[in-house]
């Protein structure tokens, strides 16, 4: 069986062990997207704690891109100095962070982007219900380059490394997506043409950022919708990722309409952890890079036991509970993360943002 505490490079890029913290929306920045000294305390806990490699929460590239309400922003130049603050605090104490990019696409709403949403088709969003404006390949182009621009000031911030957001539903994900994207053109249709903007997104992050620094992906490994993106055209996508260069992939799945199929799943059983893991073997081999992979992680024996077939497991909701869980698994006060999956998470911190809601209750003496 596999240790955890055994290290492992991303390119050049050296971590101390195999426990990755997944990124999620922390929900603490201020209206323009600029991260505030309480995602800086946040994710200074994750480093504390001694997770090997901190994935931070998402970072819209652009206004028209922005996801949720507090989500950071890496649009502009003037959030370079207030991300900086972030990578300082984790290296301080001796932590990796990587910075996760995204553009939300047709998911999001028009009065948290001030505009219409837009995405691959001219649809109304099966789970946000709002209309999207279709690309034009102008705009395509466009935000090709502001993925490229946003990857520039994240290493100008001092992150160790980019990750492009392609799960979840959100813009890449919708391309890859033949009930999302209806396309008639060279980026709809064919998987190879539905493929086409995720590779262009990382060729120009990769360009901007030259050959050494680590470019990854989170990648959608299943919509988890019929009509939706499969788990065999998932191992193709990151086949040409592994051929273009990708330095790794974490490996995830479920957009928001899915459900209880959704990435963040309520009530992980303990034979039900790992819910992408057989997805994340067929891509494990299929490529050459290493291989992340996220979904319903409880327990050190069972994340053990993955690790002898891939590179690192990635977790979210067991840190926002226990941030320093990597300290509790190595001294062997712990095998089990107290989280139960309640969802419980989002939207109820001291100021609307990411926090264990069980964790509140006991505060409160509930």
């Amino acid at each position: 069986m596999a240790d955890i505490f055994t290290p492992w490079k991303i390119k050049d890029l050296e971590i101390p062990n195999r426990l990755v913290r997944s990124a999620t929306w922390e929900g603490m920045a201020l209206d323009d997207g600029t991260p505030t000294i309480d995602t800086v305390n946040f994710t200074a806990d994750l480093a504390e704690g001694g997770v090997g490699l901190i994935i931070a929460g998402y970072s819209f590239i652009t206004p028209l891109g922005r996801g949720l309400p507090k989500q950071s922003g890496m649009h502009i130049d003037a959030m370079v100095g207030p991300q900086t603050r972030i990578t300082d605090a984790v290296h301080k104490l001796g932590g990796l962070i990587a910075a996760q990019i995204v553009h939300a696409g047709g998911q999001t709403r028009a009065d948290w982007i001030g505009g219409q949403p837009e995405g691959p088709s001219a649809i109304v969003h099966p789970a946000f219900k709002e209309q999207v404006r279709e690309l034009s390949k102008s705009d395509i182009a466009r935000i090709v380059e502001q993925f490229a621009e946003a990857a520039l000031r994240a290493r100008a911030a001092g992150y160790d490394a980019v990750e492009l957001h392609g799960a979840h539903g959100y813009l890449i994900s919708q391309f890859l997506s033949p009930n999302i994207n209806l396309r008639g053109d060279e980026y709809g249709g064919s998987l190879a043409n539905r493929a086409r903007f995720c590779l262009e997104v990382y060729q120009a992050v990769r360009r901007a950022l030259g050959p050494r620094y680590p470019v990854f992906i989170k990648l959608n490994s299943e919509d988890g919708l019929e009509g939706g993106f499969t788990p065999a055209e998932a191992v193709e996508v990151a086949k040409m990722l592994d051929q273009a260069g990708i330095d790794a992939i974490e490996v995830s799945g479920g957009v928001p309409a899915a459900g209880k199929l959704g990435s963040a799943r309520p009530v992980v059983k303990p034979e039900d952890e790992g819910y992408f893991f057989n997805n994340a073997l067929a891509i494990k081999a299929a490529v050459k890079c290493p291989v992340m992979v996220v979904g319903g992680w409880r327990g050190k024996a069972r994340v053990e036991a993955a690790l002898d077939k891939v590179d690192a497991v990635s977790m979210s909701r067991p840190f926002i509970r226990q941030p320093h869980l990597a300290k509790l698994w190595k001294s062997g006060q712990s095998d089990q993360a107290t989280c139960i999956s309640c969802g419980q998470c989002f939207g109820v911190g001291m100021k609307g943002g990411v926090a264990c809601g069980q964790e509140l209750k006991k505060a409160a003496g509930k």
